[in-house]
């Protein structure tokens, strides 16, 4: 049976619910929890000397992309009431002045509201040249906050939350600086390529906002499989299929052609270009 795509309705009501039960969130849950580790236990080998630190510009990334692509798939299953304290403060000692995890999912189901249309919150990473977009990515984790703070004000829990970042920041930054900067640079290279990758190349083709397939070559996914694992380049491949049931687990999701595209704005519009598909070829089941 064909599930009907997500409307806007439904994606706005993931704000106020405390997320959905599904199997995999448990699975996800460690999955962040022991990455988020690992890029600790990395920083502090490096720091204790037992690891080179050039060794971070190896681990970091392969690290992160892990923890970001599950991160993701978490926040699609549970809120932030539902998830630990530990996963609540999304640290990563990426930067001083940062959201956490309830502020990041938030951002996210508004990117689903509107995918790629004015209102979504990502678009800064989205539009424009590659250039553009890349700085954009780069700059994701201050960026973020600057436009939440324009948007929410600075409630106590954020502050509290922030403020403990930012100490955690300095503190360990503190230990041993060279390794940090180590550390740091590399870490946010990798979110800003991860980002670029995950924003404009999903939602951008050739000046056009949407939401289209992936423009890699099979060899390069085959690489990505073997770097990264079979789930997080899934997530990548089938991001449109995605975007139209947000609440599937990714090895649900369907196959969908290679030039089937999703417009820009809220996921009503996926609707009809669904039955457009239907029309030509058949709902992809």
């Amino acid at each position: 049976m064909t599930q009907r795509p997500m409307t806007a309705r439904d994606v706005g009501l993931l704000n106020d619910l405390p997320g959905r039960a599904l199997a995999d969130d448990r699975r996800y849950l460690r999955a962040t929890l022991g990455w988020t580790l690992a890029l600790y236990g990395a920083l502090a080998g490096a720091m204790a000397d037992l690891l080179p630190p050039a060794w971070l510009l190896l681990v970091v990334p392969l690290v992160y992309v892990r923890l970001s692509l599950a991160l993701h798939e978490l926040m699609h299953l549970r809120a932030a009431i539902r998830v630990p304290v530990f996963h609540r403060l999304a640290m990563i000692l990426d930067t001083p002045f940062g959201l956490g995890y309830r502020e990041h999912r938030v951002v996210h189901l508004r990117h689903h509201r509107s995918s790629a249309g004015h209102d979504d919150p990502e678009l800064y990473q989205i539009a424009g040249s590659h250039g553009r977009a890349l700085v954009g990515a780069l700059l994701v984790p201050e960026r973020s906050m600057v436009n939440w703070l324009r948007r929410h004000g600075l409630s106590r829990s954020l502050l509290r939350e922030s403020a403990l970042r930012g100490a955690v920041f300095i503190t360990v930054a503190a230990i041993d600086p060279a390794v940090f900067l180590v550390y740091w640079l590399t870490l946010r290279i990798s979110i800003g390529g991860a980002g670029f990758v995950f924003h404009h190349l999903l939602h951008q083709r050739d000046g056009r906002l949407g939401t289209f397939a992936l423009p890699a070559p099979p060899a390069l996914l085959a690489a990505g499989r073997q770097l990264f694992g079979e789930e997080p380049m899934l997530i990548l491949q089938r991001h449109r299929a995605h975007h139209l049931w947000p609440a599937l687990p990714v090895r649900e999701l369907p196959e969908l052609p290679p030039g089937f595209e999703l417009p820009a704005g809220p996921p009503d519009t996926a609707l009809r270009a669904m039955a457009s598909l239907a029309g030509r070829e058949g709902t992809p089941r």
